[in-house]
């Protein structure tokens, strides 16, 4: 291998996990925090131990989603006390980052009792309120006629009954949907026989179930709203659609297609730029270890046409330009500064060359340690072809460094 390698760059599925999971709970400092060590021990050789590892990763992401469904029903539950003037015993919006998965799932046990007991009461007492307003004429049709009469028991086992069906309605349905809910059940209120009665609460089960199920999906749209705004939060062209994501999440309507496609493709940017990032930086240690400087700008790597340079403190005339695509394909060149002009200075670009070569192979036993597999689909042989001239951008080496190089 001489002037030029490339690589497929293929991540372990554990590292593609980790990195999934870091960017949904926004950085590395979280899972610090959390003592997880979810990108430790990547090395390991028995399968059995990355499978464990890469199992616990999923756990933990899964541990994260349900902890945003929590909180996205916690804020409909909040919003629908206000609507109907309640008040409710919520359990506060929990911030995963700085949990591990056992404490996680923990939170989202304590979190469902609660949120199951003020779902209930909160039902129940919008159904009362609803079968009161519901009754109310009758009721006051009997005081006017008789002051003294009791409504008619059939009357009270339906508003009973009524009431219990009612109750069924979650509280966080549409306002369209709760006023179809209660015309069929004022037609059951004002039926005049028994079975009358029952075909009309048959048809408010039915509005009811339908409801429901409407409910139901928009808290699963607000949830996975929830989830992509939390992963575009730091992405730096998602200011639109986090902005609109973000009041979906807080409202009740269910996101359109277009937006759910551009708010995936966001997300699939992100993971794209945590990927690029750990390629980088685990090249970065890799050479650094094995005593490479890199150049200033290899932060450029981490943008789809970066590239950066790689020199050595005994290398006067030679560099590597590095370059990586998409964190799926690495290019390598080894080059020189300034031309050669002597038979000596072609024999040293052989033994930069050998060089150049032991320390790539070095570099991707480091890789495959940190998870990364690169094969090599095309690469030179030391001698087979002259190094190519490019001039370095800026050495920043003490010019005593450079001055001990030329001496040699």
């Amino acid at each position: 291998m001489s002037s030029g390698v490339e690589a497929d760059i293929a991540l372990d599925a554990a590292v593609i996990a980790s990195l999934g999971l870091i960017r949904v709970l926004g950085g590395a400092a979280g899972l610090a925090a959390a003592g997880t060590g979810l990108l430790a021990g990547l090395a390991e050789e028995r399968a059995e131990i990355r499978a464990r590892r890469l199992e616990e990763i999923r756990h933990h992401e899964q541990a994260v989603a349900e902890v945003l469904d929590r909180n996205a029903r916690i804020a409909a539950l909040a919003s629908s006390a206000r609507e109907n003037d309640a008040r409710l015993a919520l359990p506060l919006p929990l911030e995963p980052a700085e949990k591990t998965a056992g404490e996680l799932v923990a939170w989202c046990a304590e979190a469902d009792t609660a949120l199951a007991t003020a779902e209930e009461e909160l039902a129940t007492a919008i159904a009362t309120a609803a079968t009161g307003r519901i009754f109310a004429p009758a009721t006051e049709s009997l005081k006017a006629a008789a002051p003294a009469a009791s409504p008619p028991p059939a009357a009270t086992t339906l508003a009973t009954t009524l009431t219990r069906v009612l109750a069924r309605l979650l509280p966080d349905t549409t306002e369209d949907d709760r006023r179809r809910v209660t015309e069929a059940a004022e037609q059951a209120a004002a039926a005049t026989t028994q079975g009358e009665a029952e075909s009309r609460l048959t048809e408010v089960r039915i509005r009811i179930q339908e409801a429901n199920e409407r409910a139901r999906r928009r808290r699963d749209d607000r949830a996975a709203a929830a989830r992509f705004v939390r992963e575009l939060a730091t992405h730096p062209a998602a200011g639109d659609v986090r902005a609109r994501l973000a009041e979906v999440a807080e409202g009740a309507a269910a996101f359109d297609e277009k937006l759910r496609a551009e708010a995936v493709r966001l997300v699939g940017d992100l993971q794209r730029q945590a990927e690029r990032r750990y390629v980088t930086t685990a090249l970065q240690e890799a050479f650094a270890g094995l005593g490479y400087e890199v150049d200033e700008g290899f932060e450029t790597l981490t943008a789809d046409s970066g590239e950066a340079v790689l020199t050595r403190g005994d290398w006067s005339q030679h560099a590597v330009k590095v370059r990586v695509d998409d964190a799926r394909q690495i290019r390598m060149a080894l080059l020189r500064t300034e031309p050669a002009e002597s038979d000596d200075q072609r024999r040293l670009d052989v033994e930069r060359e050998e060089q150049w070569c032991a320390s790539f192979e070095a570099a991707r036993e480091r890789l495959e340690e940190a998870g990364i597999h690169a094969d090599v689909r095309w690469r030179i042989e030391p001698g087979e072809q002259r190094l190519p001239v490019a001039r370095r951008r800026r050495d920043r080496r003490q010019p005593q460094a450079r001055q001990r190089e030329r001496d040699r």
